[in-house]
């Protein structure tokens, strides 16, 4: 493991570096599949413009880790927390696992776990807020998974494959979190504000 941030059982987290930039990342931000349901990767990459945005990370309210199997130190992803909120305490998180061999099994669930942690343990934020396109099923299985309450919908939005889709908005929060995750019961009442 070079750096982690925070560890797993499958992968860990680590700061993203000019290697990955320059790997194959920018190429998960031109793949069609890949790109499928987010929502502002219309446009090819290139490794240029992914240094560039390695470059911006460094002061931003956003906080990027590279996804890296703990088997073969592979870098495979990326997940994030955007629009980090430090006055009302939320963030928006996501994930994109880039490797098509590691989209299925367990990698996904481990960083998005992951993401989880370090934003209601490690940054004290008390909401994650999430969106997701209504037909993509995958994101539909994680927010379901991790207990995200749907808060409301967004009707024909983005248009996906040539037809119009909702958005569906979510939240989750550090409390109902915790209910799952009573092992850092202790820690979060020592770090309350």
């Amino acid at each position: 493991m070079n750096n982690p941030y925070m560890i797993g059982k499958h992968v860990y987290l680590r700061h993203p570096t000019e290697e990955d930039a320059l790997g194959r990342w920018h190429e998960w931000f031109s793949d069609e599949e890949t790109c499928k349901y987010l929502g502002d990767r219309f446009w090819p990459n290139s490794k240029e413009a992914q240094l560039d945005f390695l470059k911006s990370l460094e002061n931003s309210n956003r906080l990027v880790l590279s996804v890296v199997t703990i088997e073969d130190d592979k870098h495979i992803g990326v997940v994030s927390l955007s629009q980090i909120n430090w006055v009302h305490r939320y963030a928006d998180p996501a994930i994109v696992i880039g490797e098509k061999e590691y989209k299925k099994g367990p990698y996904s669930l481990d960083a998005y776990s992951l993401i989880l942690k370090i934003a209601f343990i490690r940054l004290n934020l008390r909401t994650v807020r999430s969106s997701r396109v209504k037909s993509n099923k995958a994101s539909e299985h994680l927010t379901s998974l991790f207990n995200y309450t749907t808060v409301g919908e967004y009707k024909n939005l983005v248009c996906i494959d040539g037809k119009y889709d909702d958005i569906v908005v979510g939240m989750l929060d550090r409390e109902s979190w915790l209910k799952r995750n009573p092992e850092y019961k202790q820690v979060s009442n020592e770090s309350k504000i």
